[in-house]
This record gives structure tokens, sequence and C-alpha cells, in this order.
């Protein structure tokens, strides 16, 4: 399939779901603290009181960010390594109070694989044997309530996700919440915050959550930073020991330019600055994408639940044309778009959406939309125009 020429010299990204360019501000922070900021954060001299400032300075900011005063706040590798660290934190603990029969571990049918992944890792590592029950969702992708509360008295450990990678779903964590503890409060709770920070509202202190792990490359900061945070007299076991680092919880010299980085994002977050689009814009800017593609694409169908769902993720399907041909054309016009998670790219049809219900075809000719909060006027005002031109070549 071809396209008339049309002479465009930059990209427009539309896959922040999968990870997010690096914003300048935050370029400048990784910059300015491999320059200055050198210094180990463990040295006593000045010099690595310097890091260990801005470590603890940004530590603040992510507290205040997630709404977390209590608790601990760990910098991490990425959202894989806070997953891990949770899931094999709250396995070594539910083997050590077991008396024979092992509690079974829970999660929503929907979450990133590196969820159910993690727990049958470490249930068989461990040898917890622990029957591990996938929760079912609705329509929309929310939480199956009742099959919750019913399973929950068996439960060791409870996975759920705030905000769905593929379709944008955003889950109810306060009506989880009192499930959970109105049927047992000693249940260990894990959500995966990777794709609500800088979009949500976080309060994880008052939802009760044990731990929640986050992705700086989500949300403008380089590859190789994250953040866990585990809730105060939670279940720990280190995943990683040696020096002692971050208060014994995760051994390793911090990376302190990522932290940098991580910093200058929170900043944005927690003083509402101007760079990041209020939720009205954002939603104006999902508006003229769908308006965009509906006219473009007659035959399209919309797999994300807008009524609950963020306003910077768009999942749909336009009958009659495989995801890769969708993304061949979107990918001529210069317009990056994916088919599903980035991490299950090989994957014929969307987990997520079969799980939701949607129509096999649906599934398996899904395409992903997403952009960030950071993302300018300017930009979905081009992104329509190559839509618009993409949608011309398909007619032909």
């Amino acid at each position: 399939m071809t396209m008339k020429s049309h002479k465009q010299t930059s990209e427009i990204y539309l896959d922040a779901n999968a990870t997010t360019p690096v914003l300048p501000e935050a370029a400048e922070a990784v910059k300015n603290a491999m320059n200055n900021l050198y210094g180990n954060p463990s040295s006593s001299h000045i010099t690595g009181l310097r890091a260990k400032h801005l470590l603890e300075t940004t530590r603040l900011l992510a507290q205040q960010a997630i709404q977390a005063a209590s608790g601990e706040l760990i910098f991490t590798s990425g959202a894989t390594e806070g997953i891990h660290t949770a899931i094999f934190s709250a396995l070594t603990h539910l083997k050590n109070q077991s008396n024979g029969k092992a509690p079974s571990l829970l999660y929503g049918s929907t979450e990133h694989k590196a969820v159910p992944e993690t727990l049958h890792h470490w249930n068989k590592a461990l040898g917890l044997n622990a029957e591990i029950i996938a929760i079912p969702v609705d329509e929309k992708g929310l939480i199956d309530l009742e099959f919750l509360a019913k399973h929950i008295d068996q439960a060791g450990l409870v996975c759920t996700m705030a905000v769905n990678n593929e379709t944008g779903a955003i889950q109810d964590l306060e009506a989880i919440k009192n499930t959970l503890r109105e049927n047992d409060g000693d249940t260990l709770w894990l959500v995966d915050s990777v794709q609500a920070l800088g979009k949500v509202p976080l309060n994880l202190e008052e939802l009760t959550v044990d731990y929640s792990c986050f992705s700086g490359h989500k949300l403008y900061c380089p590859k190789g930073i994250g953040m866990l945070y585990i809730r105060e007299d939670a279940p720990f076991t280190p995943l990683i020991v040696g020096g002692g680092q971050e208060h014994g919880f995760r051994s390793g010299t911090e990376n302190i330019p990522g932290i940098a980085a991580l910093g200058e994002v929170l900043k944005l977050i927690t003083e509402k600055n101007s760079r990041f689009r209020n939720d009205e814009e954002l939603k104006s800017f999902q508006e003229k994408l769908v308006s965009t593609l509906k006219a473009g694409f007659p035959d399209i169908i919309f797999n994300t639940p807008f009524d609950n769902a963020v306003a910077t993720t768009i999942n749909f399907s336009v009958k009659g044309f495989p995801s890769k041909e969708i993304m061949d054309l979107f990918d001529a016009a210069q317009i990056r778009v994916s088919s599903g998670s980035a991490c299950s790219s090989k994957a014929k049809s969307s987990f997520v959406l079969d799980a939701m219900g949607i129509p096999k075809w649906q599934s398996e000719s899904a395409i992903r939309l997403s952009f960030g909060p950071a993302t300018t006027a300017q930009e979905i005002d081009e992104a329509c125009s190559r839509i618009k031109l993409a949608s011309k070549a398909l007619e032909k």
C-alpha cells in the first residue's frame, strides 16, 4: 500500500504507553548530575552529600506525588524490578506464615504480563505451590468485585493495576480496597501504577496499598529508573542485597542521573506545572483524534471504554484490516502507534481485549494510540492532518 509523496521532516510519536521521549528538563538534569553530582550518595564527604541531597529531595517529591507520607519509597531500575521485589517479599512472607496449604494468589486478567509471569516464577522458585487465579473483568476492563469477594478468604496476595496499558481503563481502586479490607484485612495488595502516574490522582496511603511500582520511562524519563512504594509494616524481603543502600531495601549504588531526571518530572506533577496539560485539555486532544479517526475510517470500532479511561489512550480496530496493515499505513505517514502492548508485540491477538470479551477480529486488529500529558496542541493537529492523509491512501 503506497501513499502520495508528502514531505515530513519529523515523526509524530503516539506510542507513549510503550515509552516516552525524554523531556528537555529531564535530559538537562541528567547532564547536570553526570557533570556536577557524580559523587556516591553513600560517601560522607561534600561531593557525596550533594548527591545524597538530590536523592532524598526526589524521594520526598515522589511521596508527595503518590500521597504516601509513611512507608518506604525506594528507587529501582524500573517497574519489572519493583514487581519482582514486591511479589518476592509477599510470597516469602506467605511461605513463612503457611501451615501446610498455601493461600491462593490472585491477579487481574488484564494485568501486564510482568505480573502473572512473576507470580508463577516465584511461586515455583520458593516452593510455595499456591494456586494462581486470574480475576475476570467486565467489558470495560473492571475487576469482577463479586469474584474477588468470593475468593478473598483464601487469598494471600491480590495484584491489580491502576490504569491499563492497552486500553487506558481506570480500575476502581477504592472499590477494590473496600472489597479487600471488608472481607479480609490481612490480604496483601500490589498495585501496578505505571500508567497512572501523572495522569490520575493517586493516594496510596489512604487506599492501604501494600506495594506499588512505577517506571520513569513511561513518563518522560530515561529508561533504567523506577520506584517502588512499600506500605509501613508491609512484609519485605530485599531482592537485591549487598552494600545496604536505600535503607537496606535495595542494595547497589543509586542511579543518580536517572533519579535527577525523575525529580524534574515529579516537580511537574506536584507543582501542577503548565508543562503538563490538564484533564480538560487532554480530553479535547482525545476527542479531536477520535473525530478524525471516525471520519477517516468509517468502519472503525473503539475498544477503549471512553467513560472509564484516561484521555491519553485510544484503542481501536478497523474492520477488514489487520493491525499490521494499519500500523504500516501510519508508519508511512510518520505516525508511530502500536498493536497493543509493546511487550507482547508478537501476540496474534490482545489478551487484554480477549479478557474483556471483545470479538476476536477486534482483538486481532487492535491498534493502540497513546500520548502523554506533555503533548502539545500542535502535535495533535499535525497527527490529525497525517491521519487524514493515511485514510485517503487506504481508500485507494
